[in-house]
């Protein structure tokens, strides 16, 4: 088929034309740009801690009698209260830690190994007492856990501290040789005063997001723990409980009885790993939602928008397409003009679009997040809405098709 005639045609229709090839090029850069974004969302969303989330408890005690005042008094309860909960039945472990999962924040240091020419490394840092590994459900794939005689009193560590690190801090700071039985030391490598640490394990998966839901912080998978209580009057204590699986309802109801039974002067709140988890993403799934509802609203804008346009062009030219069919023009062939016509405007609909998708990517690169979009989704978007232009042009195409060659005597 000749397109000449169908470019005529569409210069006598410079407003439909124009609406239709705007109408795909928003779509698409809209569309794959919202789809990269959802993408990079659900990737945060699925991100595995590497830790036993589905059966892991926080317990956040709040202090009101005046024993716990005293530091000694502290340091005694702690060591009860994990020996309580360690004996309920169905606590696979529990660690009393001021790490907290899924939280977006926490404590941070830099380390750096002494006599290793490398810079220091950023790094979460966290206290708790020894069980720490056995938690969280981590993997020790270097030396061991922490074990009794590890850790000092409060925060006041032994001089020589011994302390699990990650993978990933250890691959940093010592070129991926083993790390166990080797010095780190935190801030600055100028100050005398900086105690060395000894490395005693080495744990394989860690990410604990630091920062906001919608950026990774560069040390989300970095962390050092130091064995040490954590506790006061006006902090409180906390605890983290791993369960066995199904057992997390009648462990919290039992812990909170026995630990009330032990010392009634405090205030007990428990929060699930799962409930931590939905609390942190809540931003992220509106941004979803969000997402795939203006999708879907385009794509259906888009798909009735074409239909209504080919439908308001049949209907304008219907003594046109009479006039072919009496030259003798087939209804393949005016099936065939629509399609043409419809290719043509919504090729240079993508093609625009293309150019507008990288556009809106780099003002959101620049100024929201840094999700760079992905090639294959600008692909998927051309071919979605080619296909959806097909689609969206068949209905009126073939109602020209109907068209009677009777209809070119009519007079108007």
């Amino acid at each position: 088929m000749h397109i000449g005639p169908i470019l005529r045609a569409m210069k006598h229709n410079r407003t439909r034309v124009v609406l239709i090839v705007l109408e795909i090029a928003m779509t698409l850069a809209i569309v794959t740009n919202c789809i990269n974004v959802i993408l990079a969302e659900r990737k945060k969303m699925l991100q595995p801690s590497g830790f036993d989330d589905d059966n892991i408890v926080r317990l956040n005690i709040r202090p009101y009698a005046q024993e716990f005042r005293d530091d000694a008094f502290i340091d005694n309860i702690i060591d009860q209260d994990v020996r309580t909960i360690e004996s309920v039945p169905g606590v696979v472990a529990a660690a009393n830690t001021h790490f907290q999962l899924w939280e977006g924040g926490g404590s941070s240091t830099q380390v750096f190994a002494p006599g290793v020419a490398h810079e220091p490394v950023v790094t979460q840092v966290y206290y708790t007492t020894k069980d720490i590994t056995q938690t969280l459900g981590s993997t020790v794939i270097e030396g061991r856990p922490f074990q009794i005689g590890d850790h000092g009193i409060g925060h006041v560590v032994d001089p020589l501290t011994n302390v699990i690190i990650t993978k990933s801090v250890a691959d940093l700071l010592f070129d991926g040789q083993p790390a166990v039985g080797r010095t780190i030391q935190q801030g600055d490598p100028t100050d005398p005063s900086e105690k060395p640490m000894t490395v005693v394990g080495v744990i394989r998966d860690f990410y604990n997001p630091f920062g906001s839901p919608t950026s990774i912080a560069p040390y989300s998978d970095k962390a050092i723990f130091q064995p040490a209580r954590n506790g006061g009057f006006s902090g409180g204590m906390s605890y983290l409980i791993r369960t066995q699986p199904g057992a997390m309802k009648s462990v919290i109801a039992d812990v909170e009885k026995r630990l009330t039974a032990q010392n009634s002067g405090r205030i007990f709140e428990f929060k699930t790993t799962a409930q931590k988890k939905t609390e942190w993403f809540s931003g992220s799934k509106i941004v979803v939602t969000t997402m795939t509802c203006i999708i879907v609203t385009l794509i259906a804008v888009t798909t009735l928008g074409l239909l209504g346009l080919t439908s308001l062009a049949v209907s304008e030219r219907t003594k046109q397409i009479g006039t072919r069919r009496a030259l003798g023009a087939t209804r393949g062939d005016i099936l065939r003009y629509f399609l043409v016509e419809n290719w043509l405007l919504t090729t240079a609909g993508l093609v625009l679009g293309v150019f507008g998708a990288y556009a809106v990517n780099f003002l959101l690169v620049s100024h929201v997040s840094d999700v760079k979009l992905q090639w294959q989704l600008v692909v998927g978007g051309v071919i979605l809405l080619w296909v959806n232009g097909l689609i969206s042009t068949i209905p009126p195409a073939i109602r020209a098709m109907a068209v009677s060659p009777s209809i070119a005597t009519r007079s108007v």
